[in-house]
């Protein structure tokens, strides 16, 4: 069985190295209280999608108050960050890649899912 936390290696080497296990065991325990472990099949896909939702909430962590929107562009070399047009209503400020893996893996579980901008 793979944990969510060698998952988050996998999916976020970037989240992985820049949070402590402590801190990202705490996030693993806010997304055990809001994922629905009866919607996966097996554990290892409930473990991905632990991982995944705690990694949006890692990243959510990480933006200050006032939300510059979603990274449309990023450079690693001299950091750079771009973001998405915090005016425009059809943008989220709280959505991330990895909110939107979680909802990918859910949509092939549940038959006719909606999801909303942000939910």
């Amino acid at each position: 069985m793979i944990t969510p936390l060698q998952w988050i290696v996998d999916i976020s080497p970037t989240i992985d190295k820049d949070n402590s296990t402590d801190k990202k065991n705490r996030f693993i325990s806010i997304a055990k209280s809001e994922v629905n472990s009866s919607l996966f099949t097996d554990s290892d896909t409930y473990n991905l999608a632990l991982a995944y939702y705690a990694c949006h909430l890692l990243e959510l962590s990480l933006r200050d108050g006032n939300s510059k929107g979603i990274v449309t562009q990023e450079k690693e070399g001299d950091l750079s960050r771009s973001y998405g047009g915090g005016n425009n209503k059809n943008i989220s400020m709280n959505t991330t890649q990895y909110l939107d893996s979680y909802n990918n893996l859910l949509k092939v579980r549940v038959p006719n899912f909606y999801i909303s901008s942000g939910s």
